[in-house]
């Protein structure tokens, strides 16, 4: 199992808004958020951690946690992916390999990840 923090960069310091976990043997994405949107309201999460934190759920099941994944790695679709892959030495497109190349950065927010396991 794969364990990653998902933080962002606020105010010159890191802001931890929860944790994604991938299993390599399911190969599937789970996200569970720190505390309650209602908690992390104050603190203005990124659009997107508010647009997946609606009523109130404090987990994402994996078909959410894959779309939230996807909104922030480079897409299939790409004009260039074969080039992209190629130039990382991989054989297959697959959204862990995508994600782990830019550690879920993407110019739709400052959202990043680190790597626990």
């Amino acid at each position: 199992m794969r364990e990653y923090i998902i933080q962002s960069t606020r105010r010159g310091k890191d802001y931890i808004w929860g944790t994604l976990y991938y299993s390599d043997k399911m190969a599937k994405f789970r996200i569970k958020f720190r505390c309650t949107y209602e908690e992390m309201k104050k603190d203005n999460p990124p659009a997107m951690i508010h647009r997946f934190m609606t009523n109130g759920r404090m987990e994402l099941d994996p078909e959410l946690s894959l779309l939230w994944v996807k909104d922030g790695i480079i897409p299939k679709d790409r004009q260039n992916i074969a080039d992209i892959l190629r130039t990382n030495n991989l054989k297959t497109y697959r959204e862990i390999d995508m994600l782990e190349l830019c550690m879920g950065r993407c110019t739709l927010d400052d959202i990043y990840l680190v790597r626990l396991k």
